[in-house]
C-alpha cells in the first residue's frame, strides 16, 4: 500500500469515527427545562498540580489507554513553560466536592508526568484513576505505581543568528525563579453547573458527547465510563480484564486482548441492563423503560447501577460468572443480540443447563430465531420475541 493510499484509508478512519461520534451525540436526548450553565475559572499550575495530589480533582475511570507518547507531552511542557495557551479543561462537581474531569484529562495527565519528570514506560496503560484512593491509595501513590520512566524535557528554539539550541527545562531542575513563573501559568478549567439531581448524569453525557465531536471520538461506552463510575462499573471491569473464559467467547479466540473502545465491557453492560429491565410475566418476556434506543436503555441502567449496594454488585456478578461457565461459544454476525438473548432467556431458567456449541448453533440457525433478526434487531416487540424464542427452545433441551 502507498503512502497516499494508507493516508487516504486513515482518513476515511476519521470520517468514520466522526460520523460516529456525531450520531451517539444525537442518541442522547437533552431533556426540557433543565438548565445548564458554565462557570470558568482561572487556577495555576502550581495549584493544579498540587489539587490533583491532594484528591480535589477526580478523572474518571476511561478504559482508553493513555494515548500521548514522550514528543506530545514534551510538546505540552514546552507550551506551559513558553506561556502559549492551552486548551480549556471541562469538569463538573461531584457529591464530595471535587473537580471531575470532563474533556481533557489527556492534558492534565501530561502536564503532571511533566511536574513529576516522568512518562508512560508503555502507552497501553488501560486507565488513570484518581479515585484509587477508595482502595487505600492516593493519586500520587497510584502514579508511582504505574510503570513510569524517567524523561528530561527540552525546549528547541532559533537564535536570532539562525542557530538550533536547546535546553533542558525539567520542572524539578529549574532555577527558583523560573520555577515560580511556571508555578503562576494560569490554566483554564471550565465547570459545567446542571440544576437538576434527577438528570444531571444524561446532561452529562449529552456535554461529554458533543465536546467529543472534532476531537478523537471515544466510543459511547467510554463517554459512559466517565459518568456512571460504580461499583457496578468495577466488576465489570474486573470480569472483563480478568475473566479467561469471558474473553475466549468474546475474541472467538485465545487472545486475551481488551477492545480499546469498550465494547466488550458494554456488552456484559447490555447483558445486565436488559436482566434488568425484561421481566417475565405469564409466560411471556415483557421489556420495560425502552424507548427505541439501546444506547438510552443502558444510559438508564447506568443510572440506577450507581445506587447498587454490595449485595446486588455480587448477584449480578454471579449471575455473569454462572452463564460464562455454562455456555460453550458464541458465533455469528449477530454476536451481541445472541449474547444478550442467551444470557436473559438462561437466566430465567429454573433448571440450567449448558449450552454447547450445537445447542447454540443449533438457536440462532432456527428460522424462529433468524426471523427476528432479519426483522431488526432493535424493535421492543423483535428483542422480546428474540429473548422468549431462546429461552422455548433451551426449555427443550432440559426435558
Amino acid at each position: 500500500m502507498t503512502g497516499i493510499d494508507e493516508n487516504n484509508e486513515e482518513n476515511n478512519k476519521e470520517i468514520t469515527r466522526q460520523e460516529q461520534a456525531i450520531s451517539d451525540a444525537k442518541e442522547i436526548d437533552l431533556i426540557e427545562n433543565v438548565k445548564i450553565q458554565s462557570v470558568t475559572m482561572q487556577m495555576t499550575f502550581r495549584a493544579l498540580m498540587m489539587g490533583l495530589e491532594n484528591g480535589d480533582y477526580v478523572i474518571p475511570r476511561f478504559q482508553r489507554m493513555y494515548r500521548w507518547g514522550e514528543a506530545q507531552v514534551e510538546e505540552l511542557a514546552i507550551s506551559l513553560v513558553r506561556g502559549l495557551p492551552i486548551p480549556p479543561i471541562y469538569c463538573y462537581r461531584n457529591s464530595e466536592n471535587q473537580i471531575v474531569i470532563l474533556d481533557g484529562q489527556q492534558r492534565l495527565i501530561s502536564l503532571y508526568l511533566y511536574y513529576i519528570g516522568k512518562v508512560l514506560k508503555r502507552q497501553r496503560n488501560a486507565f488513570i484513576d484518581v479515585r484509587q484512593e477508595e482502595n487505600g491509595k492516593s493519586f500520587k501513590d497510584y502514579m508511582d505505581s504505574c510503570e513510569l520512566k524517567d524523561k528530561d524535557f527540552y525546549m528547541h528554539f532559533q537564535s536570532e543568528d539562525g542557530t538550533d539550541k536547546s535546553i533542558p527545562i525539567n520542572y524539578k531542575q529549574l532555577t527558583d525563579k523560573v520555577k515560580r513563573q511556571i508555578d503562576f501559568v494560569p490554566l483554564t478549567l471550565i465547570e459545567i453547573i446542571v440544576d437538576s439531581d434527577k438528570y444531571r448524569a444524561q446532561m452529562m453525557h449529552k456535554i461529554f458527547a458533543n465536546l467529543n465531536i472534532g476531537g478523537i471520538p471515544l466510543s459511547t461506552q467510554e463517554l459512559r465510563n466517565g459518568i456512571y463510575t460504580s461499583r457496578f462499573y468495577d466488576m465489570l471491569y474486573e470480569i472483563n480484564d480478568t475473566n479467561e473464559k469471558w474473553r475466549k467467547l468474546y475474541n472467538g479466540n485465545s487472545s486475551l486482548e481488551v477492545n480499546k473502545e469498550g465494547k466488550d465491557v458494554e456488552l456484559l453492560l447490555q447483558m445486565c441492563a436488559f436482566r434488568y429491565y425484561m421481566a417475565f410475566q405469564e409466560g411471556e418476556f415483557v421489556l420495560h423503560n425502552y424507548k427505541g434506543k439501546v444506547s438510552t436503555l443502558l444510559d438508564n441502567f447506568s443510572e440506577e447501577a450507581l445506587k447498587f449496594d454490595d449485595t446486588i454488585v455480587e448477584d449480578y456478578k454471579k449471575s455473569i460468572e454462572s452463564f460464562l461457565l455454562n455456555i460453550q461459544s458464541i458465533s455469528g454476525k449477530n454476536k451481541v443480540s445472541s449474547m444478550v438473548s442467551f444470557f436473559v432467556a438462561w437466566d430465567h431458567m429454573d433448571k440450567k443447563i449448558l449450552i454447547t456449541r450445537d445447542i447454540y448453533e443449533e438457536i440462532i440457525g432456527s428460522s424462529e430465531y433468524s426471523s427476528t433478526i432479519a426483522s431488526g434487531t432493535t424493535a421492543k416487540a423483535v428483542i422480546e420475541k428474540r429473548i422468549r424464542c431462546v429461552y422455548e427452545q433451551l426449555l427443550r433441551y432440559c426435558e
